[in-house]
């Protein structure tokens, strides 16, 4: 479908020649035809973020990440078939009161926007309307560029926060005095109850340098299990720094340590070590409204940290050039959503805003609108023109005016 249209829409043998569109309407077309023509000529393609999609209303909410605006499409089949987050190259085009898709090149997974942009930026295509129409080739290159990338695709490094392997230790100690221990450790500035949990939590406040959201940042959980005492953290360094602590405690001893990497299947540990998952946190209004307040800080933070994609500046900083601006603002629209329960979201417009971005001019309509396509047949919906009885009639129905609306007049 997508290269059909593009077949249709944008080729031309030579740049002297027309379309295949521009030739259908050169020969004539029945108005109603012509319209949606005209209004697929005007569009240009475009990649899209999906940012939010209604099967129930078959509409999807689209964010476009080249040159900046949203628009409201109607499609009942898509908007059952995608998910928030991911990015489409298509081009949209008005048909009276909705807006309709028009696939231009594959469908791509969250993580894959701004290396996809940065892919069409090598071929040299200029993101402008006219440069989108005239490169629009290149979004079909995607798909070959989509299985280059899957192909060589290598598992991220997922670490804490202290920047270590996040490999989970689960460590034991036997206590001679467990009561004692326990009072000890209560005694210490970095720990506390979790009376809920009925667990000790280990942790440390956080610093200006710190990655993490929040004041501060759970080092481990310690729990007591018989006459033992049993630590859980997410790395070998820390596991190595609890212990400095653990043992000068009177009567406690390291017995032995288990580990499980993060991505290790439940099925592949021992029977003894599969604890029960914890029951979901019910995401209230309330806690939803807090978690948001709290990653909206993190990400305002984040447009004052140096960025190695942007050659260790930090946002503000790279939009001091016009090539600045527009990378900050297309790295902006591609940052995944926020994984986890809840409908917490990057504040993408906040964000665009603190940087003077937000008031970029933009080529698509606002998603509410109702455009009207810009075609001959548009200008006759006008009171004060007059309509010729030969004429086609203005209501898009390829009808001459005296047969149609011009009758009912009469």
């Amino acid at each position: 479908m997508a290269y059909a249209a593009w077949g249709i829409l944008d080729y031309r043998p030579t740049r002297k020649s027309r379309t295949r569109a521009e030739e259908m309407l050169a020969k004539g077309l029945p108005e109603a035809e012509a319209r949606l023509v005209r209004a697929r000529i005007e569009a240009h393609p475009t990649l899209y973020r999906v940012a939010g999609h209604d099967p129930k209303a078959g509409t999807i909410e689209l964010e476009d990440v080249l040159l900046g605006g949203a628009v409201t499409v109607h499609d009942q089949l898509c908007s059952e078939n995608v998910d928030d987050g991911m990015f489409v190259a298509a081009r949209t085009f008005p048909a009276g009161r909705f807006h309709f898709l028009e696939l231009a090149g594959p469908p791509l997974g969250e993580g894959m926007g701004m290396e996809a942009v940065e892919f069409l930026q090598d071929w040299g295509m200029e993101f402008t309307p006219d440069g989108l129409r005239r490169d629009a080739h290149l979004f079909g290159w995607l798909w070959d560029w989509e299985e280059n990338w899957e192909a060589n695709w290598k598992r991220p490094r997922i670490c804490n926060t202290d920047g270590d392997d996040l490999v989970w230790h689960t460590a034991s100690f036997h206590a001679a005095d467990l009561q004692g221990a326990r009072q000890a450790m209560l005694q210490r500035r970095d720990i506390t109850l979790d009376e809920q949990a009925g667990e000790l939590v280990w942790f440390r406040e956080t610093g200006p340098d710190d990655k993490m959201p929040g004041d501060t940042v759970t080092l481990g959980k310690i729990e007591f299990v018989g006459d033992e005492l049993v630590l859980t953290v997410n790395s070998a360094k820390r596991l190595a720094a609890a212990r400095l602590w653990l043992e000068k405690l009177p009567g406690v001893v390291f017995q032995n340590v288990t580990t499980r990497r993060w991505d290790e299947p439940d099925e592949d540990r021992p029977m003894d070590e599969r604890i029960a998952r914890p029951k979901p946190v019910e995401m209230t209004p309330e806690l939803s409204a807090a978690v948001q307040k709290l990653m909206d800080k993190q990400y305002m933070k984040w447009l004052d940290t140096p960025l190695p994609v942007l050659g260790g500046q930090t946002p503000r900083q790279t939009c001091a050039t016009p090539a600045g601006r527009q990378k900050v603002a297309m790295l902006i629209r591609t940052v995944p959503e926020p994984m986890g329960p809840g409908s917490v979201r990057v504040p993408r417009q906040a964000m665009l805003q603190d940087l003077g971005l937000a008031a970029e001019p933009s080529p698509e309509p606002p998603s509410n609108a109702q455009t009207p396509l810009l075609s001959k047949a548009a200008e006759t919906d006008s009171p004060d023109r007059k309509v010729g009885r030969n004429e086609p009639c203005p209501c898009g129905s390829g009808r001459k005016y005296k047969k149609c609306c011009g009758r009912r007049t009469s």
